[in-house]
């Protein structure tokens, strides 16, 4: 789709006014007192009104201004802002992943879904394993940065400290340094050197890491921000679901991505913008980064903040 360059200069105001305010329709009189635009508000009339004849915008109401549509926030996004060009292979370490999170979610107040980088391909530095309750045992398995994956196992019986540090030994050796696909299939591997008192219940044990590190894993922040701006009471469930359902629609997309609230109809997420990013480690797709946010947010600043963060 081809703009003359006054219908993309009118275009843009729009969107920007009504991005950076308060999601209202933008009069033809506003935009023409606009610093640097030298026109008239008769000649900004007639541009908006081919603007919405092409889809791009609309009007809720006689004489009222213009705002955009989902078509218009698509144009506007993948034509003037690049998205596709943003964060391509984007590797950012777990922790700048949850800073970034909560920084645009207080900044901007918006919601962010974040998976959590892949069980599997996180590199152990240690192992501990603590008592839990009567039944079971607590193993941590801690990176270099000091995020875990808690898993609870069933203790053997008859279990005493000792047992519990020669298993706390054992699974140090077989995991040390080595990612957790690969210290599952150690664990099969070394099954004969295990401690004595443990080999009765190893099988069961690496059967329950198996299902619990199997699993998807995500943040969400921000929620309520979401719930003030869609004016819902209602549980939007978000959370693995919807990252898959985000996946689905951006198969094999990479760089920073568009999707608006209500083609996730079964979300009921309205008048909403999702911006998404894929992120990877060496080279190796994990999950995505998601922003939801109203139509009327800054959405220009937070795709700033995703480009810086992502350089």
């Amino acid at each position: 789709m081809k703009l003359s360059p006054r219908d993309q200069q009118i275009f843009t105001a729009v969107m920007s006014m009504y991005c950076n305010g308060e999601g209202q329709p933008v009069p033809s009189s506003k935009i023409a007192k606009q610093k640097g635009m030298a026109v008239c508000s008769a000649t900004v009339r007639n541009a908006m009104a081919r603007l919405e004849k092409i889809g791009l915008l609309c009007s809720p109401y006689t004489s009222a201004g213009r705002m955009p549509t989902d078509a218009g926030f698509k144009f506007w996004l993948s034509e003037y802002l690049n998205l596709s060009d943003i964060g391509h292979y984007w590797q950012p370490e777990q922790s700048k992943l949850v800073e970034l999170a909560h920084s645009l979610s207080q900044k901007y107040q918006v919601c962010c879904c974040v998976g959590l980088p892949q069980a599997s391909s996180q590199i152990i530095f240690r192992v501990e394993v603590l008592g839990f309750d009567s039944s079971s045992w607590l193993v941590l398995l801690i990176d270099r940065a000091g995020q875990s994956q808690n898993i609870l196992i069933d203790k053997p019986d008859f279990e005493t400290d000792a047992q519990r540090y020669q298993f706390a030994s054992w699974m140090n050796t077989v995991f040390s340094q080595q990612p957790l696909k690969e210290g599952l299939q150690r664990m099969f591997a070394m099954a004969n050197s295990a401690p004595k008192t443990c080999t009765a219940q190893l099988t069961q044990w690496t059967a329950q890491l198996h299902q619990q590190l199997g699993s998807d894993n995500c943040i969400l922040l921000g929620e309520r921000h979401l719930y003030n701006a869609i004016e819902s009471d209602k549980e939007l469930n978000l959370g693995v679901g919807f990252l898959h359902d985000i996946e689905d629609k951006l198969a094999f997309k990479n760089g920073l991505s568009l999707i608006m609230g209500n083609e996730l109809s079964s979300y009921q997420l309205g008048e909403t913008v999702i911006l998404s990013l894929p992120y990877f480690e060496n080279g190796e797709y994990q999950s995505r980064f998601c922003v939801i946010c109203s139509t009327c947010a800054p959405i220009e600043a937070i795709i700033e903040e995703f480009s810086l963060a992502s350089t």
